[in-house]
């Protein structure tokens, strides 16, 4: 029930995904439709993506997930 807060572990530009950001979510949850703000870059979530290629709601703690949304690309660390 709480915000989710994570770091960004690997960013990339994806043609047909649009920035693609690969988030470990350290605290909270993530769901679709969250507001997202890494470093300079922000968004709404559009999707999550886990591991194994299959979409997702929601994304909790220890989870790493690709974020779709962000307006450009995030610098891995933020």
């Amino acid at each position: 029930d709480r915000s989710a807060e994570g770091t960004v572990i690997e960013a990339k530009l994806d043609r047909g995904r649009g920035p693609v950001a690969t988030v470990l979510v350290n605290r909270g949850t993530l769901h679709n439709g969250d507001i997202v703000v890494a470093g300079a870059e922000f968004g709404r979530v559009r999707a999550l993506v886990n591991d194994q290629g299959q979409g997702v709601r929601e994304a909790g703690p220890a989870v790493p997930v690709e974020v779709l949304g962000f307006n450009g690309t995030p610098e891995a660390g933020d």
